[in-house]
């Protein structure tokens, strides 16, 4: 039985979209403005440690508050946030009717992950998951995925699927399994070069069920 595996934010769930939302609740409730909202939003969305991440939005934007209360109220408004589309669940559903074992590796904190995971229905559609502030490593460190397919009593043999080329690609390559890069505007050049690139979920489901390479 193959496995298929998936990163969560950027891929299964918008978490760009999730992330302006939360920043605009965030900018309305300490009385800034619009543009304070953007600058939050892009702040809370780069690839970075939040505890720098909130550090930071804390001091520019002087709020009576620490750093770790605002990455609190983040996580906890996270979860009600994030969405996974219509289509992309349609995916699972059909490598699962193909015969394939779904799973989510993702680096993050439990409570934030584990709820979007949760609150999306993206629990009743994967056979597990593993989250790297309770497993103690994050991707792309091979033991992550290997971890999986122990949760999960299956060869690490299929698929990663993901938008970062350095955590999903580089660690799916790392185990040797295929991968596919999800993003909209691919570079003609990649490193490391991926198995297939996709806009969605979906088209990488579809490539892997046909075989397109």
């Amino acid at each position: 039985m193959p496995l298929a595996i998936f990163d969560l934010d950027g891929t299964l769930v918008d978490q760009a979209a999730a992330a302006r939302d939360w920043a605009r609740g965030f900018a309305q409730a300490w009385s800034l403005d619009e543009r304070d909202a953007g600058v939050i939003a892009a702040a809370s969305a780069q690839r970075r440690p939040k505890g720098e991440i909130f550090s930071m939005i804390v001091q520019r934007f002087s709020l009576p508050m620490t750093p770790e209360a605002a990455w609190s109220d983040y996580r906890a408004h996270m979860p009600d946030l994030v969405r996974c589309s219509d289509t992309d669940r349609s995916a699972l559903r059909a490598l699962r009717n193909a015969g394939w074992r779904l799973g989510i590796v993702t680096n993050g904190m439990v409570d934030n992950q584990e709820g979007k995971i949760r609150s999306t229905g993206l629990s009743d559609l994967v056979d597990g998951w593993v989250i790297s502030s309770e497993f103690g490593e994050r991707k792309p460190e091979p033991s992550i995925f290997h971890e999986l397919a122990r949760r999960l009593e299956c060869p690490l043999d299929g698929w990663m699927v993901g938008d970062s080329l350095e955590t999903d690609v580089a660690g799916g390559l790392a185990v040797g399994l295929e991968t596919a890069w999800i993003t909209s505007a691919p570079a003609t050049d990649p490193r490391p070069a991926p198995t297939v690139s996709a806009p969605t979920v979906k088209d990488a489901v579809d490539k892997i069920l046909t075989g397109q390479r």
